[in-house]
């Protein structure tokens, strides 16, 4: 029997399954007996296991340290850090013979260049505080494009399939991509960067099916899939992806 957390809830009608971080969760309402929910795993464990060594497969989350990876647009970049007069993040398409860094030269096909101003640099002494200033950088950086981007294609959709929202948001959720609320306002998070483009434009899609159903429904599904036929494709890449996709610090 494969080990699960479970969590009740009260207002739950059905039970759901979650894998996340290589830990199995099992939502259930009150009413649902452990031994029936034992069963249900038993029965899902094919599914599970398939799940689990699916994201040991896939690589761990950034570092946040010269020369780690980290996913830009879908596309895995490597970290250049480095100190420079002032602080800076930019994203480089070419190869680069040569740049300045602590570690020497560095080459790379795609890489997140983040310059990390000479007065911040001299009170980091610590490899830690070293890593949470590229972390915070890279944030910044990070919203700034998903400000221009994301607002972008949304703007563009949003004529397309006539669902217009009254406030857009751009922010950093810890467990959502985006959100969508009864006044008509969706919020999207700005880690959306690190995916492929048409997994940006389904995350804006579904929330504005949301404009027209508050739910996930049959017909919200339906209408999702109107606008957006291989939304599927997009669910299964954050699906694959989502070890790379939560930003924490290593230990």
């Amino acid at each position: 029997m494969l080990e699960y957390k479970l969590i009740r809830s009260k207002r739950r009608k059905t039970l759901a399954l979650q894998v996340k971080h290589g830990q199995v969760t099992v939502r259930a309402p009150y009413y649902v007996t452990t031994a029936f929910i034992d069963v249900f795993i038993q029965e899902k464990s094919t599914w599970l296991k398939n799940k689990l060594v699916e994201q040991q497969e896939t690589p761990k989350s950034c570092s946040y340290r010269h020369g780690s990876n980290l996913l830009y647009l879908g596309e895995e970049a490597s970290l250049n850090v480095y100190v420079a007069k002032k602080s800076e993040v930019y994203f480089c398409h070419e190869a680069i013979s040569e740049i300045e860094s602590n570690n020497g030269l560095h080459s790379a096909a795609k890489q997140l260049n983040v310059a990390i101003s000479e007065k911040v640099s001299a009170k980091l002494t610590e490899p830690l505080a070293r890593a949470k200033q590229v972390k915070k950088q890279l944030e910044d950086y990070f919203k700034q494009q998903a400000e221009q981007i994301i607002i972008k294609r949304l703007e563009l959709i949003s004529q397309q399939i006539s669902l217009k929202p009254v406030k857009v948001n751009i922010r950093q959720y810890r467990a959502r991509w985006g959100s969508c609320n009864n006044r008509g306002e969706v919020s999207f998070n700005y880690l959306l960067m690190m995916t492929p483009s048409y997994v940006i434009d389904y995350v804006i899609i579904h929330e504005l099916c949301h404009l027209e159903h508050l739910n996930h429904s049959k017909s919200f599904w339906q209408l999702v899939e109107k606008f957006c036929p291989n939304y599927q494709v997009a669910k299964k890449w954050l699906s694959t992806y989502q070890s790379q996709l939560h930003w924490q610090l290593p230990c």
